[in-house]
């Protein structure tokens, strides 16, 4: 089962074409590039302040190895990613044998959150929820479940934590539950906060702030300002609104499916292991439930916490043939929405850029009329372009209702190209979905702008502004002198 756990998350990079959400990109590699290479778009985010450079500073030193082609530095943090998730993976397995009275309990457990789709859709991807869920998952080795019983380190476990609320400050929700049981449970707690937990939060929380104040070149809180502008000033509505219930209604079951069968079966068996993760993952959700953003990858770190009560499911013989048939519908389904995610649904981002990465010449360039960060950045063309142009999509935080230029192209697209045709003339390449170029088709005619290349993108959009298929053009005379220099090399 270890070596299922290991390998499931690294194999997938391998495997993974898709696109998710740009943050996985445009927090992280993005980031990592500008400073290694001072060649990367750095997101409205990085102007306030709201973002750690802890996580693109693990990417930074792996780039600082000195291998500089493409591939790699396309790829390395991916791999990065899902060697810190196998990591993870082991982590949680020993939990579970922990948590669980048998082992056959903890391996079904183990395998519950191993086979989860959505666990092999985040773990080698550069999110900042991923690098969250393992370093909790290896945190949680140090947690006291067994009270007085537990003779080991403690102390690992607070400064992994102190680790994860960096990343994502939203990690204090978990550590706010298991810190204060291990409080309250504890013998002496004054002695026990004066002599254990500042000790082990406290050079964590201020090489943080020392390395984000350098960062940024002024005296700054990140995770106070990520936290002031998300939760108190409701600063994430910006990015869309849900219903208080969606978490429970559409989060959960989308990224669970099967595995929710067994995970509430479970949580009634008289087997099940104590209360203390699940009601962590409900303070954790319920939390999330009041802000007015939702995202399924908001889910990931609590899944696991989920996953521990199936294997008491999966160990009751009363219902073996129930069991057994949950057990193959719950393998078979996963894998199928792990590879149609992984390797066809949005997969028009890469199939794009790999696209130019075969077309262009040294010092090309490249203009998206797409929704903001609709592809990847120089973290992933790394030197091949000289520059990449998407359309601006940073919230208008004055209150203004000044619309940014993303809605304004899309709102009239015809208009917006007049304007800014000057400009776009000079991009070697110009990448726009279909339908819409649909609408302005005439105008690239007239411009002498022909399509190179039609590649696929989705056969679901989860936008309006999407389509099936996105088209890469270029100007006729830019071709024609690809087609001469190509001409000369073969001479």
């Amino acid at each position: 089962m270890l070596s299922v756990s290991v390998m499931s998350s690294f194999h997938l990079w391998l495997l993974f074409a898709s696109w998710f959400v740009p943050d996985e990109v445009y927090q992280s590699s993005e980031v990592a590039h500008h400073v290694v290479y001072s060649t990367g778009h750095l997101s409205w985010e990085w102007a306030h302040s709201l973002r750690s450079v802890i996580h693109p500073l693990l990417i930074v030193f792996v780039r600082l190895l000195g291998m500089d082609s493409q591939v790699v530095v396309a790829n390395a943090p991916r791999v990065i990613h899902a060697l810190l998730f196998s990591i993870g993976d082991i982590a949680f397995a020993k939990l579970c044998r922990r948590l669980l009275p048998t082992k056959e309990g903890a391996i079904y457990s183990t395998l519950t959150y191993v086979s989860c789709w959505f666990v092999f859709y985040c773990a080698p991807r550069t999110l900042s929820n991923s690098l969250e869920a393992a370093v909790t998952l290896i945190a949680l080795t140090w947690y006291p479940f067994e009270g007085a019983h537990y003779k080991g380190l403690v102390w690992p476990y607070m400064s992994l934590g102190m680790i994860t609320i960096t990343i994502r400050p939203t990690a204090a929700l978990i550590w706010l539950v298991l810190g204060a049981v291990h409080l309250i449970k504890h013998t002496n707690p004054l002695r026990f906060m004066i002599c254990t937990v500042l000790p082990a939060i406290l050079p964590v929380f201020v090489t943080v702030i020392i390395l984000d104040s350098v960062a940024y070149s002024y005296p700054t809180c990140t995770m106070w300002n990520f936290l002031s502008f998300n939760v108190l000033k409701g600063g994430s509505a910006h990015f869309g609104v849900h219903p208080w219930h969606w978490y429970f209604t559409m989060g959960l079951t989308s990224v669970l499916t099967v595995q929710l069968v067994p995970i509430i079966l479970g949580i009634f068996s008289p087997q099940r292991p104590g209360a203390l993760l699940l009601c962590t993952a409900v303070f954790y959700i319920g939390f999330h439930s009041f802000l007015p953003h939702k995202e399924q990858r908001f889910l990931l770190p609590i899944i696991p916490f989920l996953c521990v009560y199936a294997g008491p499911f999966f160990t009751n013989r009363r219902h073996y043939s129930f069991m057994k048939t949950v057990m193959k519908m719950m393998v078979i389904v996963n894998i199928i929405i792990a590879a149609y995610t992984g390797l066809r649904h949005q997969v028009g981002p890469y199939n794009a850029a790999d696209s130019i990465l075969k077309l262009a010449k040294p010092n090309a360039s490249i203009i998206a009329l797409m929704p903001c960060y609709s592809i990847p950045g120089h973290s992933y063309f790394h030197n091949h372009l000289f520059s990449i142009r998407q359309l601006d999509c940073s919230p208008d935080l004055s209150g203004n209702g000044i619309m940014d230029e993303a809605d304004t192209f899309h709102k009239d697209p015809a208009t917006w190209l007049d304007l800014n045709w000057p400009e776009i003339e000079n991009y070697s390449y110009i990448l726009i979905y279909q339908k819409m170029f649909n609408r302005v088709s005439e105008m690239f005619g007239e411009h002498e702008f022909i399509t190179c290349d039609n590649v696929f993108h989705a056969d679901f959009l989860t936008s309006t502004r999407q389509d099936h298929y996105i088209l890469n053009n270029s100007a006729v005379f830019y071709l024609l002198l690809l087609l001469w220099l190509n001409y000369i090399n073969l001479i």
